[in-house]
Formats: C-alpha cells, structure tokens, sequence
C-alpha cells in the first residue's frame, strides 16, 4: 500500500511540473503577428465601447479612448481564437510585449468572450465577472482596443484590451 501510495504520489508531482511549464516552446504562426491586420471598427465595437464608457462613467472613472494598436492585437487574436475553436489567454505576453514595444504601454489588460450576438449582452457577462470587471472599472487604464469578430457560423468572438499608457 505504501509502494503504491508513493508511486502515485510520483506521478502526481510529473503530471504537474510538466503540465504546467513556463518554458514551453509556443509555434505561433506569422498569419497571427497583428501587423498583418488593419483596423476596421464594426458597429458592435462602437457599442461595445459605449457600454463600457457608460459604465466607467457612473463610477466617475475617465473614458477610455481607442487606441489602434491594441485594437490590431485584438483583431489578430480573434483570428487566432477562431482557428482553434475556443476563447483563451493564449498568448497574453506576447500581445502585452508587443504594446509596451509600440506604444510604451505602461499596463496591459485582457477581456475575452464568445457567442454573444450584441453589444450589451457581451459587456453584461464581463461586469457580472469579477475579474472581467476589475479590468474595465481599472481607474488607471487609459485606452482600449476593441475586436468583435464573426466566424463562418455567425458566433461572435471578443477581445477588448485595456491600456494604460
């Protein structure tokens, strides 16, 4: 029993210290580097822009104003979270290097979502999040970057990326 005990132990500690390593090596493909996509802002993100400002605004928190950079990095991001069939993180460095190289970003946030159909029912779910929600009312982000994009279904994926500059 104890032989036993101790090799599941064993196998316990291999399946977390491999499972949840820092250093793996990440392909990302050049069709996700978001100076591939210009920014083209659809009625949705204006909305969407909108409900969070509105929001902002009953806590006496400043506007945030777009800021194309990050709305390039949401963009490529969408691509990247449609291609592979679900909403993730993946590669938050990355976006948040790149704005601190491109704009001398100070802080970078990320909200993400899926399957929402308009504006209001996306930001809803991100307020009624904690976490979602301490990104928008963060009284020191400056600027945001907004993409909602289809994929061939017509389900809608979100990124909104918060900066500070």
């Amino acid at each position: 029993m104890k032989n036993l005990s101790l090799t599941f132990t064993v196998l316990v500690f291999n399946l977390l210290l491999f499972s949840c390593s820092v250093e793996e090596d990440y392909s990302i493909s050049e069709a996700y580097n978001s100076d591939n996509f210009n920014v083209v802002y659809e009625p949705i993100d204006y909305e969407i822009l909108e409900f969070i400002n509105i929001h902002r605004a009953m806590l006496n928190l400043q506007p945030l104003e777009l800021l194309n950079e990050a709305s390039k990095e949401a963009i490529s991001h969408n691509y990247y979270m449609i291609d592979e069939g679900t909403v993730s993180h993946d590669f938050f460095f990355l976006r948040s290097q790149n704005l601190i190289d491109a704009v001398d970003a100070k802080k970078v946030l990320e909200n993400v979502g899926f399957g929402f159909y308009n504006a209001q029912s996306v930001v809803d779910a991100w307020l009624d999040s904690d976490g979602h929600r301490q990104n928008i009312e963060n009284p020191n982000v400056t600027n945001i970057g907004i993409s909602s994009t289809h994929d061939e279904n017509g389900k809608y994926y979100f990124t909104n990326i918060f900066v500070k500059l």
